[in-house]
């Protein structure tokens, strides 16, 4: 009986403390955080800002959950951001917040405020350079240091400007040298006194240079990218550029510099260790885009064929634009570094809006890099055309269907670019001339320019991206300007060249609204590229520009102007792009507004 009452106690008194704890739990309200919005942040990026605070900010993606609020943390978090501020000399800076809650009080929007007050300013700065270095490094320390005497003192700028001599010298030949230093700061009177001991050490020079790891590609091929020979000074920048150059033959997974320095004869030996990937590879790829719809390639590459780090590629491109069979071999080193001979086979089927043609092509040339940022080139060329499914409009335009051409092919392009796929500072500046003439067997004479300017420079997370590009065909004996093929001439429109007009509907059009070309080009455009979200970004853009029928008859009255915006979406091969132009003055029958869904940058 004792037993059945204590059980019966036991199991009301659990029942009891469930249902409070179940009643607490139901009735402790979570509040998430909508908006946090910070303001008076100017000496301190917003981006670091958040960075150094533990409490979460909401994501713009409707489907994510937005994070909870905890107040004692975002207390803390007023403390961290005034640490920050510290550290760029701001020490008055005073951080507070304000909440505001939702009805529900489920909700709460997160205002932070920041005084930031007057900064330390850097009165008095001393280098004390002991040793002899050239009066060049001393210069070149004196302008490339992040402080200067009359600008903000801040613990981070003096940590840098250690970095930044130190990486001087290591490039100079002092991979030994050592910096102490001290710095007085006065928080009332807002000044500081910096003083920096130098002791760039000994002047090293390099010394035995070995290879490692290869096996099936000959030490000559990687010797030959060597920047530097033994004897020669020091520098951190040889030895990064070497690494980048054997990298770039793509013939190994890893290059490895190691450096052994010598104490007593001031010489630093070099082992390059490589590690060879595979010599022969298959790829296979699938993509979509608005003007040539599904596209899909087969790519085989041999590398170091018949040694000598010789390439053979061969390659089928398909799409509803064009059909291609392609085979390239290239012979690197032809005329000394950066240069490279290179020789193709080309079978190829267009399908464009006003014609079809089937090319048989055959090129060989030579490329080569000079002065770090310039390169030039010149090919010569063999092309057997047949022109076909010409729209019936446009055949009065068309003196010959089938073409037999011989032409030279010159170029000359200086790239300062931070990225291939997706700059966003330096420039483009590329010229490119081609010649065909009946002495050498060729159906027609003619001489076809092309030469544009592209421009990036980012400002804070911004991207200002504009080019200008102009061309002209220029028949002259007896070939006139209806004479000059059909797919040599100019087309403009679609998603790489005027995004207000479709694929080649910019310029001269024939009754049936299908494009003929031009003789003369001019096209521009000026884009913003800003941030959004992580990977996703935008773009709003301007294009101008149009097709004229004859040679050097560019007329500024008759540009066509479209505008837009779009979006992309960051990935190892370039930003996914989608784009919507808006042609401000179209041709009439062409439809105002254009979507494109592609690739890369438009330029």
């Amino acid at each position: 009986m004792k037993l059945r009452l204590y059980l019966i106690r036991t199991i009301t008194l659990f029942t009891v403390l469930i249902s409070l704890t179940v009643y607490g739990s139901t009735n402790q309200r979570v509040v998430r955080i909508s908006k946090i919005k910070i303001k008076g942040a100017k000496a301190v990026s917003l981006k670091e800002i958040k960075e150094n605070m533990a409490t979460e900010f909401p994501s713009i993606k409707p489907w994510v959950t937005q994070p909870e609020f905890d107040e004692e943390v975002l207390k803390d978090d007023m403390v961290r951001i005034e640490r920050l501020y510290s550290k760029y000399g701001y020490y008055d800076a005073h951080v507070t917040y304000k909440l505001k809650y939702n009805k529900e009080r489920d909700r709460v929007e997160i205002t932070i405020n920041i005084k930031e007050g007057k900064p330390v300013i850097l009165e008095e700065l001393n280098l004390d350079i002991r040793g002899e270095i050239e009066d060049r490094l001393r210069k070149e320390i004196l302008e490339r240091i992040p402080i200067k005497v009359g600008r903000p003192f801040s613990a981070v700028s003096y940590q840098a400007t250690k970095g930044t001599i130190l990486d001087i010298l290591s490039t100079n030949g002092y991979p030994k040298a050592t910096i102490e230093g001290e710095a007085l700061i006065n928080r009332k009177n807002k000044w500081a006194h910096a003083t920096l001991i130098i002791d760039p050490g000994p002047l090293y020079r390099f010394g035995d240079i070995t290879v490692t790891g290869n096996k099936e590609v000959e030490e000559e091929v990687i010797r030959r990218e060597i920047t530097f020979k033994e004897g020669d000074i020091y520098s951190t920048k040889h030895l990064s550029d070497t690494q980048g150059r054997i990298f770039q033959l793509g013939l190994f997974s890893s290059v490895v510099i190691d450096t052994k320095f010598n104490e007593k004869q001031h010489r630093a030996d070099i082992n390059i260790r490589v590690k060879e990937r595979k010599l022969g590879t298959l790829k296979i790829g699938v993509g979509y885009g608005t003007e040539d719809l599904l596209r899909g390639q087969l790519v085989w590459t041999q590398r170091n064929l018949f040694g000598g780090g010789r390439k053979l590629e061969a390659s089928t491109k398909l799409s509803f634009i064009t059909q291609r069979f392609e085979t390239q071999f290239s012979q690197p080193y032809i005329a000394g570094k950066r240069s490279e001979f290179t020789g193709s086979f080309n079978l190829q089927r267009d399908i464009l809006p006003s014609f079809s043609s089937d090319s048989i092509t055959g090129s060989a040339g030579i490329k080569k890099g000079f002065l770090d940022v310039y390169s030039a080139f010149g090919t010569f060329n063999v092309q057997i055309s047949k022109l076909s499914d010409i729209s019936s409009a446009t055949e009065e335009f068309i003196r010959e269907n089938n073409f037999f051409l011989t032409f030279f092919n010159f170029g000359l392009e200086r790239n300062t670019t931070d990225s291939i796929l997706n700059p966003t500072r330096g420039t483009l500046l590329t010229t490119n001339l081609e010649t065909s003439f009946k002495t050498l067997g060729s159906d027609v004479n003619y001489l076809k320019g092309f030469a544009e300017a592209r421009g990036y420079k980012k400002i804070s997370k911004l991207v200002l991206a504009k080019r200008l590009g102009i061309g002209f065909i220029e028949p002259f004996g007896t070939t006139r300007r209806f004479d000059i093929p059909l797919f040599k001439r100019f087309f403009a429109g679609g998603s790489t060249s005027m995004r207000g007009f479709p694929f080649q509907k910019l310029g001269p059009l024939d009754e049936n609204n299908e494009p003929i070309g031009g003789n003369s080009i001019l096209l521009g455009s000026f884009e913003l590229r800003f941030p959004i979200y992580r990977n996703f970004g935008g773009v709003a853009f301007l294009d101008y520009g149009n097709v004229f029928p004859k040679e050097f008859d560019i007329r500024l009255d008759e540009l066509k102007y479209a505008v837009g915006t779009g979006l992309r979406y960051n990935t190892l091969i370039g930003p996914l792009r989608i784009d919507i132009g808006y042609a401000l003055n179209p041709e009439p029958g062409i439809g105002r507004f254009q979507f494109f869904l592609s690739i890369g940058q438009a330029f």
